[in-house]
């Protein structure tokens, strides 16, 4: 592997692409959120049931509608059982579960490039194989990281940049998790600031979609998948 020298580009450019990629897999990004997020909550509310929190939370109900400060202190109460903790990592295996979702949007886009035949099943392309256990590895560590590093100010934001380019680095080039973040961090030095702004950028599109009744969150939530696999074209180059 090696990496790239670039010419300088601009955010318009990134973004004009960015787009692109985005409007031509308008069905399969639906397809993921309405795949991601069913599973999601099947999963968490299966979770807090298992682990018995509903019936602890349920029975403070009643509270919500007549004293919140009251049913904010059964929650703390709560949040301090045991069977919450199990709860919580249970919410971990199931993000790491989940999140090798996000890799076959990397397929689609190379797939587009290559100007080949795009199917539903690319989709499942984080799924294929070792490729699995690597990338649920990935998400299982990239969250409990983040969960500590989120509890200091902007810690959790300098995780996520960090790890910016690991998944497409991970997929394209075969690199583990640890060479991943280096090489996201030599990537980042090419042009900070460029791509600071664009990814800026891509998180408030894809949380526009909230403001269209909810519902457009579905085909705007993975516009970031789209952005990042842009910059890392641009940054990054392949060995062949």
């Amino acid at each position: 592997m090696e990496k790239n020298h670039p010419q300088k580009v601009s955010i318009q450019q990134l973004l004009k692409t960015a787009f692109t990629y985005w409007n031509r897999t308008l069905f399969y990004q639906l397809s993921f959120s309405l795949l991601y997020f069913s599973l999601f909550f099947l999963g968490y509310f299966y979770l807090f049931r298992y682990f018995g929190l509903w019936d602890q939370v349920s029975q403070y109900s009643e509270l919500i509608k007549t004293d919140i400060p009251a049913f904010n202190k059964k929650m703390e109460e709560v949040a301090k059982l045991p069977q919450t903790q199990g709860f919580l990592l249970g919410v971990f295996f199931l993000f790491a579960f989940l999140n090798p979702l996000n890799v076959g949007f990397y397929k689609i886009y190379r797939k587009i490039d290559l100007q080949e035949k795009v199917v539903l099943n690319d989709l499942l392309a984080g799924y294929l194989g070792f490729d699995f256990f690597k990338f649920f590895g990935f998400y299982l560590f990239w969250m409990i990281v983040f969960s500590y590093a989120n509890s200091l100010p902007l810690l959790g934001i300098v995780w996520v940049i960090l790890t910016l380019f690991s998944v497409p680095l991970m997929f394209f080039m075969n690199v583990n998790t640890i060479q991943g973040i280096k090489l996201t961090v030599k990537g980042l030095r090419q042009d900070f600031t460029t791509i600071l702004i664009s990814v800026a950028i891509a998180v408030l599109f894809s949380l526009s979609g909230i403001l269209l009744f909810g519902f457009g969150f579905l085909l705007t939530f993975p516009f970031w998948h789209a952005m990042i696999y842009t910059l890392y074209q641009q940054f990054f180059k392949e060995n062949n």
